[in-house]
């Protein structure tokens, strides 16, 4: 009942609509459709902020691809080399990047992989 209402009230201030949610204890993420990310971003940034002042979390706004590797490039830019096996996405980070894709104790990979689970027949995503 409460990623609804969060859900809604993103909607609300951005103008666009969320294909997923995924809250945590620090962040938000939001997922919008391909093409979406700036309008829901706004100018200058101002639509996340006025969201982030009214959810009282950070937000992260993420846009879905229809194709899978476009999809995992737009969830984490700093990938070098994208392969897809089966139901998994070998993604290769190099350097101090990788550890910022993991991050601490591996909570967005974590997320990560939730919203690849939830948006795509991808089973699983391994930073290599």
């Amino acid at each position: 009942m409460k990623t609804i209402q969060i859900i809604n009230a993103f909607e609300e201030i951005t103008g666009t609509e969320v294909r997923d949610c995924i809250p945590c204890e620090e962040k938000i993420y939001f997922l919008v459709n391909e093409g979406k990310a700036a309008l829901a971003i706004g100018k200058g940034g101002k639509r996340v902020q006025t969201a982030e002042q009214l959810l009282g979390k950070q937000i992260r706004v993420l846009e879905f691809n229809e194709n899978i590797e476009k999809f995992i490039k737009s969830l984490i830019p700093m990938a070098d080399k994208i392969e897809i096996r089966g139901n998994v996405a070998n993604v290769t980070v190099n350097g101090k990047k990788r550890g910022a894709v993991i991050g601490k104790g591996g909570e967005n990979i974590k997320i990560l992989r939730d919203i690849l689970s939830r948006n795509s027949e991808l089973e699983d995503l391994k930073v290599v």
